[in-house]
């Protein structure tokens, strides 16, 4: 177990925790965590008590459970108290907090007796974030991301094909009108092979999908290097 510690200016409050297994008696009042799975969590608010912060989480992390709690800093506070250190491997019996400056006689105080646990604290598991909560939210949340880097992939695409169509064409009249040049046939030629690769890619985005668990981890195609047309007014400067 690991012990989040919060300083908390409180007097005349003592605070006096058994730890038993992945139980905590806090000042004679029972929270058992024992329930809370591997990866599981307990938002703030899911414990009811003044001892358990309010924007702190309960959870279980690689076999341990993670808990914080407000430790009382009364008037004479030391920096220990003020800035804890978190407790961790807490083993089984009373917890050991950091202890306060000597007060102005120069005496500590004594540790007071641990009380009788007589009340079960109440904890909302009904609040609880499972681990299969957390996958399926994280599945999801993957799953719109790969489908916006589909839909922006074959957005690419559309825009090539009917850029490099375009070109196609508009030398396709000059060759009609007999006004092309050379240059300009060759230029349409390497714009076909283009255009051909660029199809093929739009094809192949196409079955992305059927891919086993696609959105896992999907295979993307490889997409064609993007041709220059220096005719094309988006290729120009301004």
């Amino acid at each position: 177990m690991q012990i989040n510690l919060y300083g908390k200016r409180m007097d005349d409050v003592d605070l006096v925790v058994v730890k038993d297994g992945d139980s905590l008696a806090i000042n004679g009042e029972l929270f058992d965590f024992t329930p809370l799975s591997e990866g599981d969590t307990l938002p703030f608010g899911s414990v009811a008590s003044e001892w358990f912060p309010d924007t702190a989480t309960v959870e279980r992390l690689n076999g341990h459970l993670v808990i914080s709690l407000n430790l009382p800093n009364p008037w004479n506070y030391s920096p220990e108290q003020a800035f804890p250190d978190p407790l961790l491997n807490v083993p089984d019996g009373r917890i050991e907090f950091p202890q306060p400056l000597p007060d102005g006689d120069g005496n500590y105080p004594g540790l007071p007796p641990i009380p009788e646990t007589t009340a079960t604290g109440v904890i909302h598991w009904d609040r609880c974030i499972t681990k299969a909560m957390k996958d399926a939210a994280a599945d999801a949340e993957h799953l719109v991301l790969m489908k916006t880097e589909l839909a922006a992939r074959n957005a690419q695409s559309i825009a090539q094909i009917a850029r490099i169509q375009d070109r196609i064409d508009t030398i396709g009249y000059g060759i009609d009108a007999g006004e092309a040049t050379e240059e300009d046939v060759a230029e349409q030629a390497a714009l076909v092979a283009s255009l051909a690769a660029w199809k093929g890619y739009k094809f192949a985005l196409g079955k992305v999908t059927k891919q086993p668990g696609w959105h896992a981890s999907p295979v993307w195609p490889v997409a064609p290097a993007i041709p220059v047309i220096v005719a094309d007014p988006e290729a120009r400067p301004a």
